[in-house]
């Protein structure tokens, strides 16, 4: 089964950043940018970026360079992300949300990475760093004298632009390579097919690690608008929320989780927190649960759009999309991840690696200008994921998404489940394995497997983790306050159950549905002892 998207021809070089440039020549008092106080024209924006890029050129930084970015949400952060396009080099996003020692994991995994753009406050979250760290803020005013004008850098279209972190088995989180024309492709798909332009402005809510917050970044400033940030290193809904209503955003991208705490505030009625502004919100990462925002979408005051995109770090991120219209029909078959965008195709295809029938379900593969450079220093992965099939006598090159799917009778795609053991939560995609892993090097139980279940059904999933007890009590605490020091937020479990055992399937495998059983018939009891105590 194939699905395909238009095929949209796009005038090179297809460079991500380009379009930003050519708005900050044509309109350069126009606001590019603002961050709490801090407001930023197109031209100044630029010419800190340029300035910024000059200095790094000078240390050797170039096309084929990884820089890291160790930033909070501030005008620094948007500065030093286009100085490192700008000089050629791809940037690594380092959420200053994560433990210190997930950090170090990833920067450890990057030898080429040779500087790291910090600031004061978030140079001290990288205590064992392998590359230089550069203060953006203390260099600042010696850059003053470097040219203001774009850096004359001949830059590929297959040029890596940024490389991000996913989740990984192992519990070593894995570096993903995205090029810089499918990160073009995906932006110019968002302006062209919602007609975004510089009034499109947009508020980044997501933290910086994920890779939502890469094209929720720099697609306003492709269309010409304006970039808000949420100044916060955390995210904060009721700050969202007014900052929606007084600056007038019109676009949002952010996982379902995050949608949620917005649209409650709203249906609140708070005072300041009713938002009205918005025109589309471009949600994903996890299963969205439209009957949570049915009520706020529909209302008679309510023109915004939202549009549930599907896809994966290592293909630039969206791959797929549906506009969310039929509320109703939702509840009961799901909703759609629908179409490819532009330039992209989609196989549904069996263990064998051959396409399935209609209405049959098969793993999602994605084709086209949107599959990444891969993962960087993992050549057994990369051969397992990126992978050359023969479909209809031709040779297809893919990236295997793990995710199963199939198509419905209105040609939309259905994404049902995993092929392996990853899941999203809250956004972002984790590998069962990897909490697994961070729990067992604890030694404070014996071992541990995790499950991703839901209480209510449509409620998105959360993690739990069954354990089996060593000798010593088991201190759930203790093993709480460990997990956070290693994992970020949304891969500590927020339910631990002590079992005896793990349930396994003939081939030795633990059975994880049966895990999630055991889990549910424990609630069921506990809900029924609650009940009878309530009745007595």
């Amino acid at each position: 089964m194939q699905l395909s998207g238009d095929r949209v021809s796009m005038d090179g070089p297809l460079v991500a950043h380009r379009p930003f440039e050519m708005h900050a020549e044509r309109h350069p008092d126009r606001i590019a940018l603002t961050c709490g106080t801090t407001a930023l024209s197109y031209r100044a924006l630029n010419e800190r970026a340029n300035r910024l890029a000059h200095h790094l050129l000078s240390l050797g930084i170039g096309e084929g360079s990884l820089v890291g970015v160790c930033l909070d949400r501030s005008a620094e952060l948007m500065v030093g992300i286009l100085a490192i396009l700008k000089a050629g080099a791809g940037y690594v996003p380092l959420d200053t949300t994560y433990p210190a020692e997930r950090l170090n994991a990833m920067t450890a995994q990057l030898a080429d990475m040779r500087v790291v753009l910090t600031a004061p406050d978030t140079a001290p979250l990288l205590p064992q760093p392998a590359a230089e760290l550069l203060d953006i803020e203390l260099i600042e005013p010696s850059l003053v004298s470097l040219p203001s004008a774009n850096p004359s850098v001949r830059i590929d279209d297959e040029s890596i632009c940024y490389v991000i972190f996913t989740s990984g088995s192992t519990g070593t989180p894995k570096a993903t390579a995205v090029r810089h024309q499918g990160w073009y492709n995906l932006l110019n798909w968002l302006v062209q097919e919602f007609g975004l332009d510089w009034r499109s402005s947009n508020l980044m809510v997501s933290s910086f690690g994920f890779d939502i917050s890469q094209r929720s970044l720099l697609t306003a400033l492709f269309s010409g608008a304006t970039q808000h940030l949420l100044p916060s290193r955390n995210f904060d809904a009721m700050l969202a929320n007014r900052l929606i209503t007084q600056l007038g955003v019109r676009t949002l991208h952010c996982a379902p989780s995050t949608l949620y705490l917005i649209v409650e505030r709203d249906l609140a009625g708070r005072a300041g927190l009713r938002i009205d502004s918005l025109d589309y919100v471009f949600v994903g990462g996890e299963p969205l649960n439209a009957g949570r925002v049915a009520d706020w979408a529909t209302r008679a005051a309510n023109s915004c759009r939202l549009v549930n995109v599907y896809g994966v770090a290592e293909c630039t991120d969206v791959s797929t999309a549906h506009v969310l219209a039929d509320y109703p029909r939702y509840a009961s078959s799901g909703v759609p991840i629908g179409t490819p965008i532009h330039n992209i195709d989609i196989y549904l295809l069996d263990g064998d690696l051959c396409p399935v029938g209609a209405g049959q379900v098969g793993e999602i593969c994605i084709c086209g200008i949107g599959v990444g450079a891969g993962y960087l220093n993992t050549t057994a992965l990369n051969e397992e994921r990126f992978v050359k099939v023969r479909i209809d006598g031709e040779f297809v090159e893919l990236y295997r998404t793990g995710d199963l799917g199939f198509v419905s009778e209105t040609g939309s795609l259905m994404c049902v489940g995993r092929v392996d053991a990853q899941v999203k939560v809250r956004g972002m995609r984790i590998d069962l394995g990897d909490v697994e892993t961070a729990i067992r090097a604890t030694n404070l139980v014996a071992d541990a497997a995790v499950v991703a279940a839901t209480q209510v059904a449509g409620e998105e999933a959360e993690l739990v983790a069954f354990v089996i007890l060593s000798d010593v009590a088991f201190d759930e605490a203790a093993l709480r306050t460990q997990l956070r020091a290693t994992l970020p937020a949304a891969m500590v479990p927020t339910e631990f159950v002590v079992t005896s055992e793990f349930p396994l399937s003939p081939n030795g495998k633990i059975e994880r549905t049966k895990l999630a059983e055991i889990r549910a018939r424990q609630e069921c009891v506990q809900t029924g002892m609650r009940e009878s105590i309530s009745n007595d």
